[in-house]
């Protein structure tokens, strides 16, 4: 994995000016595994993560926690994206997120340029875009101020499900996340567990959530995101581009043919039609499970 260029370049800042640099991802909670570690009751174990993501990127991430993470006064229910100067309070802690001005359109520009004579590989890869249907319809069941802690929550038991069978995420959205496995040994069955985990977790519906599954070749690294290298390409876009699909097609589990043909043994899954999706000329075969 490559280094990242720019090892320090977001901090929080304390109340008494005291800087705590976030170098790469990095998790906060009571537990001493976290690279952030705040010793109070009133933090979980597993709080809130900071994980860096794009050129620049930092996102805010609660886990479901018992008493909250607050961004400038809001309890946040789901991964958010932080600004300069946003204000941070969990616990009895408070902090302000604060970006090096070194960092930016300079400092983007010559990681470009250094990751255009970096590694860059072209590699064959599951890739899986998972989102939240509705919390209005999550609302029906569950309280307005229980619901960040039940989004927390699906973020977290997510996670677990994807690092526990060899995946990633490598990217968080506003309602949702990206997550990608090498197509390593063994990969295509881990993958196969993954989504059988996560459709026994949409049968609990806290919250809602569709996702979509592709296999394709793209563009791995250049420069490291964190502890995340960069992924990209046009098999990266078709993903995100399938899940939008599904949520037209009122399907919560879509797959590419090239995904069905490799999980044909495992998953059995029937055509919902060819469609062509934006940005793509073609009209390919989509598959629902």
């Amino acid at each position: 994995m490559s280094t990242p260029l720019n090892p320090v370049e977001a901090w929080l800042e304390g109340a008494n000016q005291e800087r705590i640099p976030i170098q790469g991802s990095c998790s906060i909670g009571r537990s001493s595994s976290n690279q952030v570690v705040l010793a109070s009751d009133k933090i979980s174990r597993r709080h809130a993560l900071i994980q860096v993501q794009h050129d620049d990127e930092y996102w805010l991430v609660d886990f479901g926690s018992r008493n909250g993470t607050y961004l400038n006064g809001q309890r946040i229910g789901h991964p958010t994206r932080l600004r300069p100067g946003d204000r941070l309070a969990t616990g009895p802690f408070e902090f302000v997120f604060r970006l090096s001005q070194a960092v930016g359109a300079a400092g983007s520009q010559t990681r470009m340029v250094d990751a255009t004579v970096a590694d860059i590989r072209t590699i064959k890869c599951w890739l899986l875009v998972t989102e939240i249907i509705s919390s209005e319809e999550l609302l029906k069941n569950v309280k307005k101020e229980e619901l960040p802690a039940v989004t927390g929550r699906w973020v977290a038991e997510c996670k677990q499900i994807i690092e526990e069978h060899g995946g990633r995420i490598n990217q968080f959205t506003g309602d949702g996340f990206f997550a990608c496995w090498r197509d390593q040994e063994g990969a295509g069955s881990r993958l196969a567990k993954a989504l059988q985990n996560l459709t026994r977790l949409q049968e609990q519906n806290q919250p809602g959530f569709r996702f979509a599954a592709h296999y394709g070749a793209v563009a791995f690294g250049g420069f490291s995101i964190g502890e995340e290298q960069r992924i990209s390409g046009s098999e990266v876009h078709f993903t995100f581009r399938m899940a939008k699909l599904a949520e037209t097609l009122g399907q919560i589990r879509l797959l590419s043919e090239p995904a069905r043909e490799r999980l044909s043994g495992v998953i059995e899954a029937r055509e919902v039609g060819r469609h062509t999706l934006a940005g793509f000329d073609a009209a390919a075969p989509m598959y629902a499970f």
